[in-house]
């Protein structure tokens, strides 16, 4: 087994017995098709409502939250001094990458407000990933240069944005909503970038903490 499934296990024994601790841990890695000596902490943010699903049958909604928060926060890996990809395909992983981000945020220091923000950038973009391409990752990363602030990279594998210019200067509009979580991301951020083309569209993002 892994050191991070070893240390999962014993947080979820601290909980359950340990039957239902290395049962519920067994059917969380087959459900993702992770393989016990290969799963990193790469893997929690994903793993995470999984095991809250399924530990939401044995503990009552205290003790819940305390087990969630304490695998949370051994799933954020030191957040200010590493960066976090998340793989974004699924709607579930729109709700995964927004509460990431803002532990991420949350760990680092940051004031609500601003991590709000963050937050709220990451839903954004995530949710363009979901609805318009067939996929794609978020990167974060805390960086501390003159001051804190996260760094996001969200890459995907569409088509491009076509008539982008216009999105950004407020003059498309689209039934679908096509374009609005640019221009809103574009607000929020203290720094903002975006490539598109056929083979993709990346977004670069900086909001200070």
């Amino acid at each position: 087994m892994s050191p991070v499934y070893d240390q999962l296990l014993r947080v979820l024994r601290a909980y359950l017995t340990a039957s239902n601790a290395e049962g519920l841990l067994l059917r969380t890695t087959r459900e993702m098709d992770i393989r016990p000596e290969e799963l990193s902490a790469f893997h929690l943010p994903r793993m995470v409502p999984a095991i809250e699903r399924r530990a939401r049958l044995y503990l009552d909604n205290v003790r819940l939250a305390r087990l969630v928060g304490e695998i949370s926060g051994f799933a954020l890996d030191r957040p200010s001094r590493r960066s976090r990809i998340l793989t974004v395909e699924y709607e579930a992983d729109i709700s995964i990458a927004r509460q990431t981000a803002k532990a991420i945020c949350d760990a680092a220091g940051g004031r609500s407000f601003n991590a709000h923000k963050v937050a709220t950038i990451v839903s954004e973009l995530a949710r363009n990933i979901v609805a318009y391409t067939p996929g794609g990752t978020i990167e974060l990363e805390i960086v501390r240069e003159t001051a804190a602030c996260v760094r996001i990279s969200a890459v995907d594998r569409g088509s491009g944005i076509a008539a982008l210019d216009d999105i950004l200067a407020g003059r498309y509009r689209s039934r679908t909503g096509l374009g609005k979580g640019i221009v809103g991301v574009q607000r929020l951020a203290d720094k903002f970038n975006i490539h598109t083309g056929p083979a993709g569209t990346k977004v670069e993002v900086e909001v200070r903490l």
